[in-house]
């Protein structure tokens, strides 16, 4: 059955039938201490039979019950399962966040409602930033200054619930509660189980104190429902109430649809019905408050709709000091995209909630999130390491689910930033990682190219070209004219590559399934588009060869050129893949598509034995990743030095300041390589270290205030970038196994730095039916299938086979051990101070392409050499900004140091290198740049 001709979520909720929802709530239990938020209330019990049209199965499998969900160190997040918050920085806006994969929102700090930090978005919005709530596709006309193309919309906040003492002096809490009333706070992101909470104590300004717990879901079963679940202990007696609102600031690029009345006749059940702007699609979201039995109040009392995109209701009722009452609000949403009556279906997506209720939702909830989790990286003995994996992990399930065909923009459902669109982020950053674990939910992304391939057919027509010319930027249809938002520079005509990313996608969906009907259905509709546009597009030159004229690669600083090596080779690749495709399924491809690949320029500087990134190019900085992207993961045919030159050549000319991925292609490039040293290690860091914010570990776009110094677009940093997320993971998945997929087998070639040598073991890889594990060790790694049929792995050391109960050994590649007469290289080294990128570890890794550089004009860089030795030479290799002056010193114990000249010739363990630059600022008031070791070497005796 092709699961892409159903919903894209879940079936939509039936409306409601003649039977009326039962009033009240579900059975009283026992409400945990507020203040003792990291822990979870008891073991649920089996949840309750699901409603129809559920598919989930009915029982949580093992390890999924309440509590692990707060395994671990909730405090610190040592094992990567928890992040949390336990103070409020009104200046960080890099907010906690639930996801379905259908159904976003951001959790101010406060844990409920909404918030707005007053920072900017970036290009091309460049509007207010907010914690906003969004669903997957769901795309409307963007604002004038964008002349109209179009933008994600974003449906009013749905997670608010007010508290609010009673009596003369009433006073409410709520998102806009100012820190000063706030104490004992904690926010907790589990990420193990997809919820965030939120504990604290309010005081009034009259003295009256309120423990609060809530709890932030997006149901991962049922794709259009939310919760959140208040717990409150007053210590106070009184009256309290309780106000369950919908918001309509944080809805962007919508009107108000329907009878606002139509909302407010469903007993406890209210909502707000909407349209977008310009495409004019209808949807809703509906909310249903139920209370504990301890809480005595009639239904809830609905109000007037006063604001636009907004309603509410609340519950009054008299409260005890010291005990403690529970509100649910359930939410459902709904749009004309996946249903003929989306009010409706919001309506009854939210009363099946409220009586399910929430034990029984939690619970399925959960035990789904911990099945995603069965595919993971575990990172021994590095924590901090860990916990930022599992970020980046988190990031991508949370806005992905299996069905989906609207694949996933630079920062999901996080945010509007890139107006929420799709770019070559998705296929090229996002889509492995994920392939290689869940290929279910990697579908989505090429499933959204089939999806709008008519668009792609008439764009390539409008140009004057064959196939499918797919927009660089593309929301709803993929619509050049109408959602395409780079026309100056002309980005939306030159950034062709994209064309090559796609099909490249394609075929790696097909290599990870061998599903024959969907590459027949599905795929081939694309890879024939493509190879079509690529042999329109190319021209013959009069010595036979082909040419791609006016490009722009990856690197957008560059604008206009011909013959773009990336996008060339790319071009050559699409053609490749789509002949043997139509092999495969007795299809006939034109001869010409084989011609024109074999002859497509590919432009080479034989002298410097580096790929040029494009036919005149003169060493010009370069904004991210480009002909890097050759060696991966193009696997462009190319012999070592080759690689390793053009690797150091490019990644020498980055830009620091450009958008975060580029790192980890670095990452993975080098470990394929294997050059002697430990380079891998410094590119894996580089490309997460800088990129971090908040206690959530998200990742900025961008290690300072803007993406891209030569980048007229470029504004604030997106985030939470995915895309920086998802290469991240690939220098795990792709980087430090060597992982490459084939037709018949997977190809292996393990490595790890000395950094992780405690290893690294990846679960739950999936290829073609079959689930596997691979576990890195310091000198072997071993391949486990743990289900399905024997597989095939092609390795360094020749073919292996991988069945149940017989794993393969593999070598572990350890390019550090390489001989060397340096006793420096990859041994262990601090500074004091760093530029974002430029750690101390840069200095020994064996590459002078990378270097250490402290964030002053003077820095000192130590290096334990692991045991003392009789020391020769110690040379620092200077970057291009040189010291005023240096000092060389050695020490047997680290306390007590000597001055030494170069040529050492000492007994030492330690060796101390103290720079002292310039730290006066240039004539044109920037500071002066501060000097740095690209390598350090020290010699034997």
């Amino acid at each position: 059955m092709d699961r892409s001709t159903h919903h894209p979520a879940d079936p939509p909720p039936q409306a409601p039938s003649n039977h009326p929802a039962r009033p009240g709530a579900r059975l009283p239990r026992k409400v945990v201490a507020p203040l003792l938020a990291g822990a979870l209330v008891a073991v649920l019990a089996p949840a309750a039979a699901s409603a129809r049209n559920e598919t989930a199965p009915a029982a949580a499998p093992p390890g999924a019950a309440h509590g692990s969900c707060t395994k671990g160190d909730g405090a610190s997040g040592g094992d990567g399962w928890t992040a949390t918050a336990t103070r409020i920085d009104p200046k960080d806006s890099h907010h906690a966040f639930v996801g379905n994969g259908y159904l976003g929102q951001r959790v101010p700090p406060n844990g409920t409602g909404y918030a707005a930090s007053g920072g900017e978005t970036g290009w091309p919005l460049k509007t207010p930033e907010y914690d906003g709530s969004f669903v997957s596709g769901l795309y409307a006309k963007g604002p004038k200054d964008l002349k109209g193309r179009q933008a994600i919309a974003a449906i009013p906040t749905w997670t608010t619930l007010d508290v609010a003492t009673g009596g003369a002096h009433s006073e409410t809490f709520s998102s806009a509660t100012k820190p000063g009333r706030i104490s004992d706070y904690r926010q907790t992101l589990f990420l193990r189980c997809g919820f965030v909470r939120t504990s604290l104590t309010w005081t009034a300004a009259d003295g009256r104190a309120t423990d609060l717990v809530y709890d932030v879901l997006a149901d991962r079963t049922r794709a259009h429902t939310g919760a959140v679940r208040l717990r409150m202990t007053p210590h106070w007696s009184g009256s309290a109430t309780v106000t369950d609102a919908l918001d309509g600031r944080g809805a962007r690029r919508m009107t108000q649809a329907g009878d606002p009345a139509g909302g407010r006749g469903s007993r406890d059940t209210m909502d707000v019905a909407f349209r977008t702007d310009g495409t004019k699609t209808d949807g809703a979201v509906a909310s249903t408050l139920r209370a504990d039995r301890k809480v005595h109040a009639e239904r809830p009392r609905q109000g007037a709709q006063n604001a636009k995109l907004s309603n509410r209701q609340q519950l009054r009722f008299p409260v005890s000091s010291g005990r403690s009452y529970e509100l649910t609000k359930y939410v459902g949403v709904d749009t004309a995209l996946t249903s003929r009556s989306p009010r409706a279906t919001a309506h009854a997506a939210s009363r099946q909630a409220a009586n399910r209720g929430w034990d029984a939702i939690f619970a399925r909830h959960t035990a789904a999130w911990q099945r995603l989790w069965r595919s993971d990286i575990e990172v021994h003995g590095r924590r901090e390491l860990q916990s930022w994996v599992r970020s980046a992990q988190y990031g991508l399930l949370s806005s992905t689910r299996a069905g989906n065909r609207n694949s996933i923009g630079p920062t999901g459902l996080t945010s509007d930033n890139y107006a929420g669109e799709v770019f070559w982020d998705a296929e090229t950053w996002m889509y492995p990682g994920l392939l290689a674990s869940h290929p279910d939910l990697a579908r989505s992304v090429v499933d959204y190219r089939y999806k709008t391939r008519a668009g792609a057919r008439a764009n390539a027509k409008k140009l004057g070209y064959d196939g499918l010319f797919y927009s660089w930027t593309s929301g709803s249809k993929g619509d050049l004219n109408n959602e395409c938002h780079s026309w100056d520079p002309p980005h939306c005509r030159t950034q062709n590559h994209l064309m090559g990313d796609i099909s490249l996608a394609t075929w790696q969906y097909y290599l990870a399934t061998k599903d024959t009907g969907w590459l027949r259905s599905r795929g081939w509709p694309v890879l024939k588009g493509i190879a079509e546009f690529w042999a329109s597009r190319a021209t013959r030159n009069d010595d036979g060869s082909y040419s791609v004229r006016n490009v722009a690669g990856p690197d957008e600083y560059s604008n206009g050129v011909d013959d773009g090596v990336f996008t060339n080779a790319g071009a050559a690749t699409a053609l490749r893949h789509a002949t043997r495709v139509a092999d495969i399924l007795g299809e006939r491809a034109p001869a010409s598509w084989r011609t024109i690949a074999d002859k497509l320029r590919i432009p080479y500087d034989a002298k410097k034995k580096v790929f040029e990134q494009y036919a005149g190019y003169k060493g010009t900085t370069i904004k991210q990743a480009d002909t890097v992207l050759l060696m991966y993961p193009l696997e462009w045919p190319m012999k070592p030095d080759q690689a390793a030159g053009t690797l150091d050549h490019y990644a020498a000319r980055t830009d620091p300041d450009g958008p975060a991925m580029t790192d980890s292609v670095h990452a993975i490039d080098a470990a394929g390589i294997g050059e002697a040293g430990c380079s891998t290690n410094t590119y894996l860091m580089r490309s997460i270290k800088p990129f971090v914010r908040g206690p959530f570990k998200q990742f900025s776009e961008a290690r300072g205030d803007k993406a891209g110094a030569g980048d007229p677009h470029a504004g604030r940093p997106a985030q939470d970038f995915l895309t920086g997320k998802g290469g991240f993971l690939q220098t795990f998945t792709h980087g430090l196994t060597g992982l490459r997929l084939r037709e018949d087998k997977v190809r292996l070639d393990p490595m790890l730095p000395p950094q992780l040598s405690k290893g690294v073991t990846l679960r739950g890889l999936r290829w073609q039916g079959r689930t596997y594990d691979i576990a890195l060790g310091a000198h072997r790694t071993t391949v486990r299938l743990t289900d399905g049929a024997p597989m095939r792995i092609d390795t360094p050391e020749g073919e292996k086979v991988v069945s149940r109960g017989q794993p393969a050994v593999l070598k572990t590649r350890r390019p550090d051990l390489t001989p060397t007469d340096n006793v420096a290289r990859c041994t262990q080294a601090r500074a004091t101070s760093e530029e974002p990128g430029m750690y101390a570890g840069a200095a020994v890794d064996g590459n002078a392409t990378t270097a250490w550089v402290p964030d002053a004009a003077d820095g000192t860089l130590t290096v334990d050499l692991g045991r003392t030795t009789r020391v020769g030479r110690i040379t620092p290799h200077w970057t291009a900004t040189r010291p005023k002056s240096h000092v060389v010193q050695t020490s047997q114990d680290g306390k007590h140091w000597h001055a030494t000249s170069d040529e050492g010739r000492t007994r030492a363990r330690y060796v101390r290198v103290e720079v002292h630059g310039d730290g006066a600022s240039k004539g044109d008031g920037k500071p002066a740049k501060h000097p740095g070791i690209s390598e350090l070497t020290v010699d034997k005796d």
